[in-house]
């Protein structure tokens, strides 16, 4: 296999940053234009292209499929390019090894910065409020459960079983009967949020954001700030 990568045309590598740039859409118009051209002239070249076109439809069920820019971009090949083609399986095997390399620096610099966003969110507004903010309750044994809760999401830690209690207490607080968990509805609420962000699991974090901003009335401060968070989810 070393052997097979090592063949790659040496323009075929020199073509990468193209490539690259290409599908994140940071070409120029003119630079755009040259590079389609250059597919067109180059069949090696457009069929490596088309490889990684492939890998990603291959890919799509795993996620690629949101990655509307990347999508976007292969539409500028003509269809006839997607149509399954007799080729050498040791060519096709080294395109596709060489188009992965590619996958991974596109997608992994994409999951980098996506993941900083979400670290950072979380970084800013845990501390928007003191654990003495938010809390109302009245009961030792649940408050103490919280805190050290809360502590966790703070310190990024055991945030899996950390979650999944929080989750627990957030759903009986929002019970219609009245009971232990009740008054840490905001508590448990805000720190379920900041644990899901932190686990990069925007979604999860909107609901409890979305459930937290609807109750106004009663926690006012919580209510403006999970709004506000929304927005830059």
């Amino acid at each position: 296999m070393n052997q097979e990568i090592n063949d790659i045309p040496q323009e075929l590598l020199d073509n990468d940053e193209d490539l690259v740039k290409f599908l994140r859409g940071e070409l120029s118009k003119d630079d755009e234009a040259a590079f389609l051209q250059k597919l067109q002239q180059n069949p090696d070249l457009k069929a490596r292209a088309v490889a990684v076109a492939r890998l990603i439809k291959g890919l799509e069920r795993k996620g690629v499929e949101t990655d509307e820019q990347l999508k976007s971009s292969f539409k500028k090949l003509s269809p006839d390019d997607f149509k399954p083609k007799t080729i050498n399986i040791k060519r096709i095997i080294t395109w596709v090894v060489s188009a992965a390399a590619v996958l991974v620096l596109v997608f992994g610099l994409r999951m980098f910065y996506v993941n900083s966003h979400y670290d950072k969110l979380a970084a800013e507004y845990e501390s928007v409020f003191n654990y003495s903010d938010l809390s109302r309750g009245s009961d030792d044994d649940i408050e103490n459960k919280v805190k050290a809760l809360s502590d966790n999401v703070l310190q990024g830690k055991d945030l899996e079983s950390t979650i999944n209690s929080l989750a627990e207490i957030f759903a009986k607080s929002q019970s219609e009967t009245f009971n232990e968990c009740t008054n840490y509805f905001a508590t448990s609420g805000w720190y379920l949020s900041l644990a899901h962000l932190k686990k990069h699991d925007p979604e999860k974090a909107k609901s409890v954001l979305t459930i937290l901003a609807a109750n106004s009335e009663d926690y006012p401060a919580v209510a403006v700030k999970a709004k506000e968070l929304l927005e830059k989810l």
